[in-house]
């Protein structure tokens, strides 16, 4: 059975901050999907989070395009996996340079997760504490590990789940692009199937709604595009304190007419 992943988007101000600094990028053409929680003073979270989806898009393109391998290669992952990953690395550097070459950019970063659908599994390359969750069968997975302090904390038992969301230390992240030269990226697959679906969500969703919400409106709530609309609404409604990104993807079985159209194009 081959699948196709479809995403639709949603962002948000919020009702505290005076401009969204999260950007998010959908390509479809490559079936990838990408949110991006930027920081840093003035407008430079805006610039560091929208790089980041465009640097790793287009680099991401072109090194799949061309089957390049890239150096280092981790062989616990796939050649697409890889490839995400060294673009968001790429990504990193281009922040990085940007943030060391002026006083007006000076510290800023942002965080980045990327899913992309390859064949039937679904490659992630992520830094930061957004989020991308699995909903399948009624229940919700997070797939990504928060690179934040008070996550830390949590899993070496020194705070539980419940203290970690009342935290003071709970925006304090322990990873970034554009903080280092060379942060370690994670790269996750998985495999998919259908009906499954996909959030993908900066901060601003969940510590806004909780879990259980989240996986209701999903539920309840089969069109993606107005899913994304309902969970925004629902951060707003419990005080919107950040910038709020979503976005909702979900896995379908292939017409024949897509399958004869990839036949074609390879």
């Amino acid at each position: 059975m081959t699948i196709k992943l479809q995403f639709a988007a949603v962002s948000d101000t919020g009702k505290v901050r005076n401009n969204n600094e999260d950007s998010y990028l959908l390509a479809p053409e490559l079936e990838l999907a990408m949110v991006a929680d930027g920081m840093g003073g003035h407008k430079s979270g805006e610039v560091a989070s929208s790089l980041a989806v465009k640097v790793t898009r287009d680099k991401y393109f072109s090194m799949n395009s061309t089957g390049m391998k890239p150096a280092p290669y981790n062989d616990k992952f796939s050649l697409e996996a890889n490839q995400l990953g060294f673009a968001v690395q790429l990504a990193n550097s281009v922040i990085y340079e940007a943030g060391n070459s002026g006083a007006e950019n000076k510290g800023m970063g942002t965080t980045l997760s990327a899913a992309l659908l390859n064949k039937s599994r679904l490659c992630i390359a992520h830094i930061g504490d957004s989020r991308i969750y699995l909903v399948r069968a009624g229940s919700i997975r997070q797939l990504t590990e928060d690179h934040s302090l008070v996550m830390e904390h949590v899993r070496k038992g020194l705070l539980t789940k419940e203290q970690a969301e009342t935290s003071p230390l709970q925006n304090i992240l322990t990873r970034a692009l554009g903080a280092q030269k060379t942060p370690a990226v994670d790269l996750v697959e998985t495999e998919l199937a259908e009906g499954d679906r996909l959030l993908l969500c900066t901060d601003g969703l969940f510590k806004a709604v909780k879990e259980a919400e989240l996986l209701e409106t999903l539920k309840i709530q089969p069109n993606d595009q107005k899913a994304c609309e309902s969970l925004v609404t629902a951060a707003n409604a419990n005080g919107g304190p950040d910038n709020v990104t979503v976005v909702i993807g979900s896995v379908s079985r292939k017409t024949l007419k897509e399958n004869i159209k990839d036949m074609f194009k390879k």
